[in-house]
């Protein structure tokens, strides 16, 4: 569709999404647009957000990790050849923006902040400004808290975008009210109506809320150094006037983290006597390890990568990780590579795919990766050049040949693959 024709059927639209949507833009308002980020409140007590989420450090580390980890694997387009292989193409307008999305970001930036919407709240956005012709010539990415979804009575969506800071708003100065929904790039998680993805910040809330509160109620007792590790006492007897001066001078030479590690003098007669730990203690520990494995759970990220060792050794470790690449970063790259295709109409451009380069994340250590490039190279099925590219070295000019093993023939030939069986034998089949 033309730009002129988006821009008369979003004008003629106008009057029937405003009386669709008057009833409920307060309530939406509300939720979506309010002061603060949109929160929801956990039992701990605590308002999750994608501020308070992040404050966490396990929050932090698997989201930077399925941010980082899916951002920095090259995205490419291809077109499918007759013979089953495939080319590269870079005569279509996605080819540039999948390189620099925009004048600000390059693509690994870019392909970050939309992947934190995903990863956090369900939802990744990006405007997508066309030229005069309609081709896109530029993606401005837009976070989730600041987009909401609109629908017409006719069942055309449309997306509301509240810009944040002089710069989003001069980049979407020319962009209407209401952005028609074959104008932003919306990438989805999991979904109960198939508009929407669902935050996983508010499904998860009371996990990572008993996480935040965990962590503050540490840090409030090593910060005021409310437990005390120890007892003081003696036989003599104290008058109010020493009682409070001890323990004034005590709470002044003790208490607190700077304090940590300082040396007590002790008179009339005190006595220090430290105290072990609780089984309430205890309990309270085990449960902050508990709650990041809660929150790797969570996630879907193996607990060992984000330091949670107690289960992990070194034959699970590896298994792990693959199984980070197969059944977490792939489900990802399979979300990124059907929205645009189906955003940018890939296939009507002549079956034109996205693919990402998974290299990046499944390269083992060399020895292993050796052995590979040698089984590949020796059974017949890989190039001694593809070998070397991917190792991130020069072609050899003799490497653009398979390798055929010796011990190995082609059906219906001699053991020496130098003529068929049948070389030699009459027509009839009968030896002489």
């Amino acid at each position: 569709m033309g730009i002129i024709s988006r821009l008369g059927a979003f004008t003629s639209a106008l009057p029937d999404i405003w009386r669709a949507t008057r009833a409920t833009d307060t309530t939406a308002d509300a939720l979506l647009w309010g002061d603060q980020l949109w929160s929801v409140p956990s039992s701990a007590g605590i308002e999750i957000n994608q501020q308070t989420a992040l404050a966490s450090a396990s929050v932090m580390a698997c989201v930077m990790m399925l941010t980082e980890d899916v951002a920095k694997l090259p995205a490419s387009l291809y077109r499918k050849r007759a013979n089953g292989g495939r080319e590269a193409v870079t005569d279509h307008p996605l080819a540039e923006l999948l390189e620099e999305p925009n004048d600000w970001q390059d693509w690994l930036e870019f392909a970050e902040m939309i992947q934190v919407g995903l990863v956090l709240r369900g939802n990744g956005y990006a405007v997508i400004i066309r030229d005069h012709r309609g081709d896109p010539v530029k993606l401005v990415p837009i976070n989730p808290d600041r987009c909401a979804l609109w629908e017409a009575p006719d069942g055309r969506l449309f997306y509301r975008v509240t810009p944040f800071g002089l710069h989003e708003m001069a980049e979407l100065i020319d962009q209407p009210y209401l952005i028609p929904f074959e104008d932003m790039f919306h990438l989805r998680g999991l979904s109960v109506n198939g508009l929407l993805g669902a935050s996983r910040i508010a499904l998860a809330r009371d996990a990572i809320g008993l996480t935040i509160a965990q962590e503050r109620q540490s840090a409030n007792w090593i910060g005021a150094g409310s437990r005390p590790s120890g007892v003081l006492s003696t036989d003599q007897k104290l008058t109010e006037t020493d009682v409070k001066r001890l323990q004034s001078r005590w709470k002044e030479i003790n208490a607190g983290l700077q304090n940590s590690g300082k040396s007590a003098i002790l008179e009339a007669g005190l006595k220090w006597t430290p105290l072990s730990i609780s089984a309430k203690e205890l309990e309270f520990i085990a449960g902050r390890q508990f709650q990041v494995q809660e929150i790797a759970r969570m996630f879907r990220i193996p607990p060992h990568m984000i330091g949670e060792l107690s289960r992990s050794t070194n034959n699970n470790i590896v298994q792990q990780a693959q199984e980070y690449v197969n059944y977490t970063v792939s489900g990802y790259t399979r979300r990124w590579k059907a929205k645009l295709r189906t955003t940018f109409e890939l296939r009507k451009a002549g079956d034109i795919h996205v693919d990402f380069d998974l290299s990046e994340l499944v390269r083992a250590d060399i020895t292993a990766r050796y052995n590979a490039y040698r089984m590949g190279i020796m059974s017949g099925f890989l190039k001694p050049n593809e070998a070397r590219v991917d190792d991130g070295r020069d072609p050899d000019p003799d490497g653009d040949k398979l390798w055929k093993p010796t011990n190995m023939a082609d059906a219906g030939s001699q053991s020496t693959g130098t003529a068929p069986d049948d070389a030699g034998r009459p027509e009839d089949g009968t030896l002489k």
